[in-house]
């Protein structure tokens, strides 16, 4: 049993973890706040799409992480079942306050996280059950996601719901942790007083980031394309029609018919387009500078950026980006000390404010293949440097020691 007073309550949807998921945010968390001297709890759905197994209802231990499943029913899709996942998880929450207490503490903080927004009910009314202090911590817009992102109407009842419950949360939350940098301008008209406003960004956690690791393939084509004097551009992500991937490869295309630049890609990821990049690759000739992997685990990842010349990252533009982007990707690159090609328009330029890379427009494979060009021309000893930069900025600003101890910050002095 935890402590009895001053624990931590996360409550989020999709939470993963070593063995769990990939959404590994309040696993990291947990960890320092454990070394702050701070009990936690990681609550969760027994079932959800990211989870890398089912789980059992119950407690679990997860490399001294503890989490609970809250029983939750399986779905599909994006349809109702899904809904109904959501709407359990939420009143599991509410209806085992009591044994939640029992079993971790009582809480001083609870932390709803909204990939999806609906469990802030239940967190709003267990913090004021045990008088802890409420967090709303926002990663997606909702409902703007919806309609900006999605296309559906405004008049939607899913829209309409979301949209209450976000202005409910807004007002009553006692901190709104945003990880978008300039989403307070979103918040402010519907409801937030600014003085409960703070950002708290997507984190990195470099401890064992440099312990080798066996090489995997994509490793060690990696290795095998830079010793032959190529430029290897790493992309590591998703692979869907908002990830923009397919630019990367007409990039890689024009650059070989201009005979310029001897570069290699490596992409890594799953995604519903990674068939159609496959045949695009093949179409354009380009199996020989274009390699594509399925996704590895995140240790595996780790030992190929360690292989490669540069970071690629690039999504569609969408006006919502104009609240600012916080990605998990670009902080890895950065974690490794890679030069980094931004394809990404937003409110926010990470890579600029570090001067660690190349900027260029998403979608124009010209533009990019002049951004792939100029790092190739730039010198290993100008590379390092832009790469440690980056390192520097994103240990600085997205440690995860110090994101953990901004949370504790929110309860004010000791």
């Amino acid at each position: 049993m935890l402590s009895d007073a001053g624990a931590i309550w996360y409550v989020h949807p999709y939470a993963g973890g070593p063995g769990v998921g990939r959404y590994d945010r309040p696993y990291h968390l947990a960890r320092h706040w454990a070394r702050l001297g701070t009990p936690s709890v990681i609550l969760s759905p027994s079932f959800h799409h990211l989870l890398d197994v089912p789980r059992r209802p119950g407690i679990e231990e997860m490399e001294g992480v503890r989490y609970e499943f809250l029983r939750s029913p399986h779905y599909g899709g994006n349809g109702l079942g899904r809904v109904v996942n959501m709407a359990a998880f939420t009143a599991q929450l509410a209806y085992h306050g009591t044994d939640l207490a029992r079993q971790h503490g009582r809480p001083a903080m609870i932390i709803s996280s909204s990939p999806h927004p609906y469990a802030f009910l239940a967190v709003r009314h267990l913090a004021r059950r045990f008088s802890a202090h409420s967090v709303f911590e926002v990663r997606d817009l909702w409902p703007l996601s919806l309609v900006e992102l999605a296309g559906v109407p405004p008049s939607h009842p899913m829209v309409r719901m979301t949209g209450w419950l976000e202005r409910y949360a807004y007002r009553h939350a006692d901190s709104v942790v945003s990880l978008l940098p300039l989403a307070r301008q979103h918040m402010l008209p519907l409801g937030l007083d600014e003085r409960r406003w703070h950002y708290i960004p997507n984190g990195v956690e470099p401890q064992g980031w440099d312990l080798q690791t066996g090489m995997g393939d994509c490793a060690a084509l990696a290795r095998c394309w830079r010793e032959a004097g190529r430029t290897v551009v790493v992309y590591a992500g998703a692979l869907g029609r908002p990830n923009h991937v397919e630019s990367l490869v007409r990039a890689v295309a024009l650059l070989d018919a201009a005979g310029e630049v001897d570069v290699g890609v490596i992409i890594v990821g799953r995604g519903d387009l990674q068939v159609e990049l496959r045949e695009l690759v093949a179409t354009l000739g380009l199996g020989g500078r274009v390699a594509i992997f399925d996704q590895i685990a995140k240790s595996a990842v780790q030992g190929l950026l360690r292989e490669a010349s540069a970071g690629y990252i690039s999504l569609r533009p969408e006006p919502l980006f104009r609240f600012g982007v916080s990605p998990n990707k670009l902080f890895d690159y950065m974690l490794a000390s890679l030069p980094v090609i931004f394809a990404v328009r937003a409110g926010n330029d990470p890579v600029v404010e570090a001067a660690c890379g190349v900027s260029t427009d998403p979608g124009d494979p010209r533009a990019i293949a002049r951004a792939i060009a100029s790092i190739a021309a730039e010198s290993e000893v100008r590379r390092r440097e832009m790469g440690e930069r980056g390192r520097t900025y994103v240990l600085e600003r997205h440690g995860y020691d110090k994101l953990a101890q901004a949370y504790l910050d929110l309860l004010g002095p000791a």
